[in-house]
C-alpha cells in the first residue's frame, strides 16, 4: 500500500565364506598365530560412491546446502507509526523474509525485548506520551537474526501544550476503475500542523506536507469497510486528533 500526494550384536555366529577363486587358504594349528594376508584388495570402480558405516552400524549420510538461503530479514509495511496516547498501534512484520521462528519486539527501544512472539502480528497502545523508536528482532530456528528499527511518536499536544485541531470535512474518493485508489480530501486551518498523515484502519500508511489537503492511497484492499483518518503532526513529532470516514466495502 502506497499513499501518495521458509548391527551386528554380540552373541552372533560367524558365517564361513568361500574364498574368492586364485587366493590360497591355509591351515593355522591351535594356538598359532594367523598370518597376514599379502593380497591386494580389488578397487572399487571410480564413478561408484561407497559409504562409512558409523559407530552401531548406522550410515552417515552429509547432505551439502549448496546456494540456500538461510538468513531472515525484518520487515514492516511502514517506516514510522504515529498515535495518540492510548490509541492501539498494529505492528505487522508479516512480509518478513525466510522462515522465522520467533518475533521479539523492543516496544520503547531501550535494549530490552518486551514481548516475544510466534505470530508476525502485535497490537500495541502507549499509554503515555513517547518519542523513541521500536525495535523488532527476528529469528530462524537455526539461530540466524535480524533487528529493524522504527520510529514512533505518541503524542497529542501541540506547541505550548496545545492540541492540534482535527481536520474537518474529511471526505474519501474512489479514482480508479477497480477501486483500489482512493482520494482522501480534508480542511484543516491549524498552523502548528507541520504535516498531515493519512491513516487505514488505524495504521499510518502515508505522510504529506503541511500545506496539502489531500493524498491518495493506492492498492487498496476492500473485502470489508475500510477506515480512513486524516491526523496533524508537529514539527517535533508531537500527534494530533484524528478525524475520518468509512468507505464502504466494494460488492
Amino acid at each position: 500500500m502506497l499513499a501518495t500526494g521458509c548391527a551386528q550384536g554380540p552373541g552372533q555366529a560367524a558365517t564361513a565364506v568361500n574364498p574368492p577363486t586364485g587366493s590360497q587358504t591355509q591351515t593355522v594349528p591351535p594356538g598359532a598365530s594367523a598370518p597376514v594376508s599379502t593380497a591386494a584388495a580389488t578397487p572399487a570402480p571410480a564413478d561408484q560412491t561407497q559409504s562409512s558405516p558409523a559407530a552401531g552400524g548406522l550410515e552417515i549420510n552429509t547432505i551439502p546446502l549448496g546456494e540456500s538461503n538461510l538468513d531472515v530479514e525484518a520487515k514492516l509495511p511502514i517506516n514510522a507509526y504515529w498515535a495518540g496516547p492510548g490509541q492501539e498501534i498494529t505492528y505487522d512484520a508479516s512480509s518478513s523474509l525466510a522462515a522465522i521462528g520467533k518475533y521479539e519486539w523492543d516496544l520503547d527501544g531501550d535494549g530490552t525485548y518486551d514481548k516475544t512472539t510466534t505470530s508476525p502480528v502485535l497490537k500495541h497502545a502507549y499509554t503515555a506520551p513517547f518519542v523513541g523508536e521500536m525495535i523488532l528482532r527476528v529469528s530462524s530456528p537455526l539461530g540466524s537474526t535480524n533487528v529493524l528499527r522504527t520510529p514512533v511518536h505518541i503524542g497529542n499536544a501541540g506547541p505550548n501544550g496545545i492540541p492540534l485541531v482535527a481536520p474537518k470535512n474529511v471526505k474519501a474518493e474512489v479514482v480508479s476503475a477497480d477501486g483500489t485508489q482512493v482520494k482522501v480530501t480534508w480542511e484543516s486551518s491549524d498552523s502548528t500542523a507541520d504535516s498531515w498523515a493519512v491513516a487505514v484502519n488505524g495504521d499510518p500508511v502515508g505522510r504529506i506536507g503541511k500545506s496539502a489537503r489531500s493524498i491518495t492511497v493506492t492498492d487498496m484492499q476492500r473485502n470489508k469497510d475500510v477506515l480512513l483518518e486524516i491526523f496533524g503532526i508537529t514539527a517535533d513529532g508531537k500527534v494530533g486528533e484524528r478525524a475520518g470516514m468509512t468507505l464502504p466495502a466494494t460488492k
